[in-house]
């Protein structure tokens, strides 16, 4: 059975896609969200930064940024203290082949003895 070219797999698909509408393009309108103050901190003070210090990287800038941005007068947080990190339960180690292997011929018993 012979397969029929659909509209939405030919030229033709294509170009009405690809075509303007008789009105022009339709863009959708991006709506951004308003920069936080830290955004704003650090736009202002990494250009500062790296004007200053030539030859250092962004993450250098944004360790140093960081550290102002604590005791800022912009921060809304300035002078609160930090919150503790929850503590993470301890990862359990990975059993490896060798240990799984060591373990099953331990409890085997041995020919050799009667106990």
């Amino acid at each position: 059975m012979a397969r029929t070219a659909t509209e939405t797999t030919t030229k033709t698909a294509t170009r009405r896609a690809n075509a303007k509408s008789k009105d022009g393009w339709h863009f959708i309108s991006v709506v951004y969200r308003a920069p936080s103050a830290y955004n704003l901190f650090v736009k202002e003070h990494m250009k500062t930064y790296l004007a200053e210090h030539p030859g250092k990287t962004n993450k250098d800038a944004m360790k140093h940024i960081g550290a102002l941005w604590k005791d800022a007068p912009e921060n809304p947080k300035c002078g609160q203290e930090t919150k503790e990190k929850a503590s993470k339960a301890p990862k359990r180690p990975k059993k490896v082949a060798a240990d799984v292997s060591e373990g099953a011929e331990g409890s085997q018993d041995e020919p050799g003895s009667d106990d």
